[in-house]
């Protein structure tokens, strides 16, 4: 039996609590920030010069910190979320490690990976709590098993081809049916028509 002590995967779940404080005064902020602009305008004329220098370096320092620290700061920053790390997936010949449990494929119907997200992905998004770069938390393993329950973890991906380490194990898994041909394509990169002919030439599944 081969050992992977260093290389499974970390099960992970999200928190609802925000990572970063200057993230979270300058999301709730906001609505404050605009009560204050408006009401200065209405009353500007009643304002001492103290008040006045007052609002306007809260402002400053407002916008300073949402165009500078959050908005420029993005482009370099990895998403503004926090997760648990709940332990690890492994995948065997015999049978997959989830967690602290060990679940021998007879017990599995099919399993099915979603892997596209790695640490340091390019998310293309430009919003508030959504940075450029990826946590790599956005993958999952939906595991049916035969007594009818289903299982599904999230895990991370240290870089895009992590999933690799495994390709042996899950070219295994599906000539035992339990993992779509579709998805293993997915899973190990295989999108081009000659990949794929050249995959089923080389790993027919195994006789019922």
């Amino acid at each position: 039996m081969k050992a992977y002590p260093q290389v499974g995967f970390d099960v992970v779940n999200d928190l609802n609590k925000p990572r970063d404080w200057f993230y979270y005064c300058i999301d709730k902020g906001l609505f404050l920030v605009l009560i204050m602009l408006v009401l200065s305008l209405l009353v500007f004329d009643h304002l001492s010069d103290l008040a006045v220098d007052i609002i306007a370096l809260f402002l400053l320092l407002y916008f300073g910190v949402y165009f500078f620290y959050v908005r420029l700061g993005n482009l370099f920053r990895n998403e503004n979320r926090t997760y648990n790390v709940l332990g690890k997936i492994f995948f065997h010949d015999n049978f997959v490690e989830l967690l602290t449990k060990q679940v021998h494929l007879s017990e599995i119907e099919n399993i099915e990976i979603t892997a596209f997200d790695f640490e340091g992905k390019n998310t293309s998004n430009y919003l508030l709590y959504k940075p450029l770069n990826s946590l790599g938390i956005n993958n999952y393993c939906k595991i049916r098993f035969k007594n009818g329950t289903i299982e599904k973890y999230q895990f991370k991906l240290n870089y895009d081809t992590q999933l690799y380490i495994f390709r042996k194990e899950l070219i295994h898994y599906y000539k035992l049916g339990l993992i779509r041909e579709l998805n293993l394509h997915e899973i190990l990169g295989n999108h081009s028509f000659k990949s794929k002919q050249i995959f089923r030439e080389n790993n027919e599944k195994y006789p019922n």
